[in-house]
């Protein structure tokens, strides 16, 4: 019986070098067509030898390649299957909901949030973008920068955005909470923003490949089943929070024995 991709490789990911990680996170982004993969395919798409992709899937718990497959098609289609009126009564959502949560901070590579905490060191200028319906989220993560000495500024309405846009400098951070990374407005936000200055961008998104995440300097994927009710968004927002969390905390906590 097929298992659960991320069940499979719970324990894996410490022991994958600097190579096999990024083969990992490839396959993360790209599920949906990974899954469709022969061995040959996979190997010619990463320019690899099929013994190096063989042996990649036993490092991360699957027996071969077969198995490494099925449970990409498992983890995918159940992904997309889940409903959210399940929550009221079905503890596999809540199940579900807490993985994906466990997960997106489980993947965190350690040399991104290494570099990210280099930038935040510095408390540069912190000028936060969110996608649409998530201002409450953005709010949030003005308070978190402050809190650790930066200057944050949260634009609410387009004339804040647009004053927001010319503040920008090159020496200071953009932050972007776009869970589908495709939202046109943000996106050309950010292309006027990069047509004049170029500020370290830090960015949350979905695990697939998109568009605000190919922009950023440092991406952190999160994972949450997409969820719209009576037109409104309801997708998680839980993950993209701990992480911004995890990163302030970090920082505070290395300025906490940091010697004086």
């Amino acid at each position: 019986m097929a298992r659960d991709f991320f069940d499979v490789t719970q324990g894996a990911l410490e022991r994958l070098n600097k190579s096999e990680r990024s083969l990992f996170d490839y396959v993360v982004k790209n599920m949906d067509t990974v899954k469709d993969f022969s061995i040959q395919r996979f190997a010619a798409e990463r320019y690899l030898s099929t013994t190096t992709i063989f042996r990649f899937a036993q490092k991360l718990g699957f027996t071969g390649y077969s198995d490494f497959i099925n449970s990409l098609l498992v983890t995918e289609h159940h992904h997309h299957t889940l409903k959210v009126p399940s929550v009221l009564h079905d503890k596999v959502y809540a199940d579900e909901y807490l993985k994906n949560v466990i997960e997106a901070v489980r993947v965190m590579p350690g040399e991104k949030v290494a570099r990210a905490l280099e930038v935040l060191a510095r408390k540069p200028n912190a000028y936060i973008l969110c996608g649409t319906h998530a201002n409450e989220l953005g709010r949030y993560c003005e308070k978190l920068f402050l809190a650790i000495g930066c200057r944050a500024y949260f634009p609410e309405v387009d004339y804040q955005l647009t004053a927001m846009m010319d503040m920008l400098d090159d020496d200071d951070l953009l932050v972007v909470l776009s869970y589908s990374g495709e939202e046109r407005e943000l996106i050309q936000t950010i292309e006027h923003i990069f047509l004049g200055k170029r500020p370290f961008l830090l960015s949350l998104t979905r695990a697939d490949n998109n568009t605000v995440q190919n922009m950023s300097d440092i991406n952190f994927y999160v994972f949450a089943d997409e969820i719209e009710l009576n037109g409104i968004n309801l997708t998680s927002q839980v993950a993209m929070l701990i992480i911004l969390e995890l990163l302030i905390y970090k920082t505070l906590d290395a300025k906490s024995v940091s010697p004086s």
